[in-house]
């Protein structure tokens, strides 16, 4: 599990880059930045200092650990994310929830179960007879397409 703390930035205006700006049904206004080059998606909730979670290889929350709100919702692959399967959306083992102290996980959690976050991710988990705790996944939901 990879964690780090990072800051706002005000992207340069590059041909690769692409924003906008979307309302969400629950009437919050999101930011949303991809980058081509790097297909990678950013969905800013709010401004400021966030620790990053890698939730899964290609997930990262970033949460502002004194208040326990969400900043932003990275996706890396994102072309990788948007597709599904012959089943339904793909689901991610959440590898960086396990890892975390019971403090950060619970927080965590939360801000998954809440909106904003819930209305990009899906949260499932899966009981297996040989292990004792559920193991937890996420799958991506109400993805807007490359910016």
């Amino acid at each position: 599990m990879r964690r780090w703390t990072m800051t706002a930035m005000t992207p340069q205006t590059v041909a690769w880059l692409r924003e906008r700006t979307e309302i969400l049904p629950t009437g919050e206004e999101v930011r949303i930045e991809y980058d081509s080059e790097g297909d990678t998606l950013e969905i800013f909730f709010a401004a400021g200092s966030a620790t990053g979670i890698e939730l899964t290889d290609e997930i990262v929350l970033r949460y502002d650990t004194t208040s326990a709100l969400p900043r932003s919702l990275i996706f890396t692959s994102f072309s990788h994310l948007i597709q599904g399967t012959e089943y339904g959306p793909e689901s991610f083992r959440m590898t960086g929830i396990e890892a975390l102290p019971p403090k950060h996980r619970d927080d965590v959690l939360r801000i998954l179960r809440m909106l904003p976050v819930s209305y990009f991710l899906q949260l499932s988990a899966v009981k297996l007879p040989q292990s004792p705790q559920p193991i937890p996944f996420t799958s991506v939901r109400h993805l807007p397409l490359a910016a």
